[in-house]
């Protein structure tokens, strides 16, 4: 898990060279979680952001049902 300081979540440049897909995106107050996919590798990741002063960026590679865990769990 990475986690990365004073990166505002608009100028979050992805680190994987084929654009991947945003799958999912919820917010809760001033926390938004997204989980992004890609084609090429099947590579899922969860990407946990404040767009707050200090902005704040955790990634971490989730596995498929991870991904699929999160996106079916109600609030």
């Amino acid at each position: 898990m990475r986690l990365l300081r004073n990166i505002k979540l608009d100028n979050y440049k992805y680190r994987y060279k084929n654009e991947p897909r945003k799958i999912f995106s919820i917010g809760y107050e001033d926390l938004t979680t997204l989980i992004y996919y890609q084609d090429k590798n099947n590579n899922y990741t969860l990407v946990v952001a404040k767009d707050d002063d200090p902005p704040l960026i955790v990634e971490k590679d989730i596995s498929r049902a991870e991904a699929f865990r999160l996106m079916n769990t109600r609030p």
